[in-house]
């Protein structure tokens, strides 16, 4: 005899389709105030930010967006970054609003990315050991 609850050790759970549409969407948009935006400090050195991912929460009203600096020349520190992104949040959060039609704007988090920082890292060290 065969229990309902055997049947839910077999079924695939079904990815939200809603929650990565919205996740794309706003990873896209972000992506384009990033470009469009002029991030530079106080000395006029510009920063220069990727979106890795982005995790959309259930209910869709917040979202945790993960950065990964590139700017190798300027040498930025996560805290220095994320401080010039909060000096222009208030730009950002505008342009975010106006280019996004949801019924409710969700709230935006950054945070940087470690675990591909320390991935690079990595790689880089194990292509200086490949070298001869």
């Amino acid at each position: 005899m065969i229990r309902q609850n055997d049947l839910k050790l077999f079924k695939v759970p079904r990815k939200n389709s809603r929650i990565e549409k919205l996740t794309q969407l706003i990873k896209k948009t972000l992506g384009e105030i990033f470009l469009n935006q002029d991030f530079r400090d106080s000395e006029g050195n510009n920063l220069l930010i990727f979106i890795d991912e982005v995790v959309l929460s259930k209910d869709g009203k917040i979202a945790t967006v993960f950065l990964t600096n590139f700017s190798k020349q300027n040498n930025f520190s996560e805290n220095q970054s994320l401080r010039l992104i909060d000096d222009n949040l208030i730009k950002v959060k505008k342009e975010f609003s106006e280019k996004i039609v949801l019924r409710y704007t969700p709230k935006l988090k950054f945070r940087f990315d470690y675990l591909r920082k320390k991935s690079f890292e990595i790689d880089k060290i194990i292509d200086d050991l490949s070298r001869p």
